[in-house]
């Protein structure tokens, strides 16, 4: 082993140890009476200056929360103290409590659907490693969120078999506005890219699996994420954080709760030098929002801007590397990298308090990306330049406390150019495909959720995607077209609440990705178009339960059976037909609350994807799908007087079994090796200020988070055994 791996590890071994030991002394014994429930209710890791946790029945709504957002139903006094047993749940805190208390709830709150539904807080964030976006979602169970190290292409997010190349799998909303984008220049239809986002705006994070809200239409094939920013600070903040590799980045938030209009502004400056030749990476993003009350409701308007330029080292063949033929920090070609522009403009209001009334967004953005990449044996260019706009508006009827009804209407417009190039030192040469594109959509839905006796809720919606795909082929002109695709989405779910703090629910719902550019008009010899192709589309059924258990155990498992049509994955940056597809999984999840400073999860995810009607025959299994999803940790806090704490955080991430068919004529796979990687954080919060010390920990050499087939060889990005950052923060 390595002499200083070793010694790292001792290290992190005696603080965490340390740590443990001083917060296990704070553990009531059992039979002394101490209240639990009283001392589990707090939850929030910042410092005592900063803005408390907002209390559920009390705060007033955000401009955000029009969107499936309520993050908990009321919890009564009596919930809290609650000393019915082993459904209690009475010693867990209110963010895990709420994903049961809220599955009985007639709430539009995404914890409230009969489907496995995560929500990962600003708390839960500010105890990440968080270097790139991908880290956010380290412990959410069954997730595969994996950076690329190419650059700001965005990161690929795969969850309950899906592979999620560039998240295209997966419907993502921050604050209502899609992040996913159809017929994409890099191959994968329905990629999102959250590069302009900056971590610190995060209020929450919803992770809905499956296709079961009406809300979310087109590419909410696993599941959708919505992602709900901020409104505001208490007051201003800076900090500074540096790292191995050349890592710096600077924050600025500007912010105060006390006035109105309520202003939040971040600015983010971030470079790294990168661990590979040629893995630079420099980026600028200012978010700029807004808020203020208007007839009874709340209105934001939103402005945020993102520019960034990287270098991109390419993907090494693992047995080249293993042979010592080439460096692990080799690049490719040093000519590789690109750059990104992207600013919006977004409008959202919402009502002031409660659920009920009227909700609306409207979003303006123009996006602007350019990739050179050597994954294929030569350089190829990708360009993504497009603008596109739309709204959305409902209206939530709430009936007592034993019905809603959701009514709503969508509208997106997309105006652009997706194209790909082969190139020379970033020179033209050929041109593989030029598309212009005119795309729009247009969706309505409903959705109800009914009480119909206590301890029995009924889910259902329905909900209508029609598109008009209007394509300019100007490679092969008489491949151009005007396609109107549509596809009706219906879906049913129940929740069973046989005793206080236990749920079993179930779904069955149907979901859709819109045909692409390239399979209604292809660019090749051979290709002719086919404007009446229809959506593809999925259905999938759902039996789970969550409970909290013994009043300090929250315990979920889910198992889920999809079919999905006319799959496309995206191989050696084209996209390429694979066929129907099913999928089997379940997943499980648990975390144990022995004290209010302590926690411990584990989960784990299983998945078998196979090819119904391979078009190779014999290629029956889905590739790049992990089939084992294991990850685990320990939260750990001690407070050292009213304003000094430490906490301490370390979690893993494991997956294995990811088959890949290597060269167009195999039909035996291979499979990726294993990946695992480890993570800590130490964190000292006093008055004003706060540091931390975090690493993480990659010990496989011949492993990385992303391993593609390039050139019928499994291909690698080498990562660094071991990664560091520190950081400082002020408040003022």
């Amino acid at each position: 082993m390595n002499p200083l791996y070793s010694t790292l590890m001792k290290v992190l071994c005696a603080l965490f140890l340390a740590v443990g030991l001083t917060t296990i002394g704070a553990i009531p014994a059992p039979g002394q009476g101490s209240d639990t429930s009283q001392q589990l209710q707090r939850i929030d890791v910042e410092a005592p200056q900063r803005r408390p946790a907002p209390v559920a029945e009390t705060a007033p709504r955000t401009d955000a929360d029009y969107d499936e957002s309520a993050l908990t139903s009321p919890l009564s006094s009596e919930d809290r103290t609650d000393p019915s047993g082993m459904f209690s749940g009475r010693g867990i805190p209110a963010s895990a409590r709420s994903l049961v208390d809220g599955k009985s709830a007639v709430s539009l709150g995404a914890s409230s659907l009969p489907a496995q539904v995560t929500t990962v807080t600003s708390q839960d964030i500010q105890r990440l490693n968080v270097r790139n976006l991908s880290d956010l979602f380290r412990k959410v169970p069954g997730i595969n969120a994996n950076w690329y190290g190419q650059g700001d292409i965005g990161f690929a997010f795969g969850m309950r078999g899906f592979v999620g190349q560039h998240g295209k799998d997966v419907a993502t909303f921050v604050d209502g506005v899609p992040q996913n984008f159809p017929s994409a220049a890099q191959g994968s239809t329905g990629m999102m890219n959250l590069a302009w986002l900056t971590p610190e705006v995060i209020e929450r994070i919803d992770i809905i699996k499956g296709p079961v809200s009406a809300l979310y239409g087109d590419f909410a094939l696993a599941g959708a994420v919505n992602i709900v920013t901020k409104k505001s600070e208490v007051s201003p903040t800076a900090c500074a954080s540096g790292g191995s590799f050349g890592y710096a980045r600077g924050l600025g938030v500007f912010s105060s709760e006390a006035w109105s209009p309520t202003p939040y502004l971040v600015n983010e400056l971030y470079t790294i030098d990168g661990y590979r030749d040629n893995s630079q990476r420099k980026k600028w993003n200012t978010f700029n929002k807004i808020s203020f009350p208007l007839q009874g409701g709340l209105i934001s308007l939103r402005f945020n801007y993102s520019t960034s330029d990287w270098g991109a080292p390419a993907y090494l063949a693992i047995d080249q590397v293993k042979a010592g033929l080439v460096s692990r920090r080799h690049a490719v070609d040093t000519t590789d990298g690109g750059d990104q522009t992207r600013y919006e403009i977004v409008l959202n209001y919402a009502p002031r308090a409660g659920e009920r009334g009227f909700y609306a967004t409207a979003y303006w953005d123009r996006y602007s990306l350019t990739r050179f990449g050597s994954n294929t044996g030569s350089q190829l260019a990708q360009v993504d330049d497009r603008q596109y706009w739309g709204g959305r508006i409902y209206y939530n009827l709430v009936f007592a406390d034993f019905a809603n009804l959701t009514v709503g209407v969508e509208s997106r417009r997309d105006s652009g150019e997706a194209l790909q190039y082969n190139s020379n030192a970033r020179q033209r040469y050929n041109t593989r495909y030029d598309y212009e594109l005119g795309l729009r959509s247009y969706s309505w839905f409903v959705q109800s959720r009914i009480r119909l006796v206590e301890g029995l809720k009924i889910v259902g919606g329905v909900r209508g995607d029609y598109f008009r795909e209007n394509v300019f082929n100007t490679t092969k002109p008489v491949n151009s077209g005007e396609g109107y695709p549509q596809k009706i989405s219906p879906k049913i779910g129940i929740v069973i609440t046989p005793t206080k703090n236990f749920n079993i629910f179930g779904n069955v719902a149907n979901g859709l990705r819109s045909p692409s550019s390239t399979e209604m008009s292809p660019t090749s010899t051979a290709g002719n178009k086919d404007f009446g192709l229809p959506p593809a589309g999925i259905t999938t059924s759902d039996l789970g339960f969550n409970a909290t258990l013994f009043g300090n155990l929250y315990l979920a498992a889910d198992y889920y059976h999809t079919c999905m049509e006319k799959e496309v994955q995206t191989i050696n940056s084209q996209q390429v037909a694979v066929g129907d597809t099913t999928r089997k999984g379940f997943e499980v999840d648990a975390t144990f609350y022995p004290s209010e400073n302590i926690n411990v999860f584990a989960n784990y995810a299983w998945v078998d994807a196979k090819v119904q009607n391979p078009v190779k025959a014999g290629r029956n299994l889905v590739q790049l799908v992990p089939e084992h999803i294991i990850k685990g940790g320990i939260h750990m806090e001690r407070d050292f007087g009213p304003t000094r704490s430490v906490l301490a955080d370390l979690y893993y991430q494991y997956y294995s079994g990811v088959p890949l068919y290597l060269g167009s004529t195999a039909v035996t796979p291979s499979y990726a090796p294993d990946y695992d990687v480890y993570n800590f954080k130490l964190t000292y919060m006093g008055t004003g200020w706060s540091a931390f010390v975090a690493g993480k920990i990659q010990p496989r050499e011949y492993s990385s988070q992303f391993i593609g087939p390039f050139s019928g060889t499994l291909n690698f990005d080498p990562q660094p055994k071991w990664t560091l950052t520190s950081e400082l923060t002020y408040t003022f």
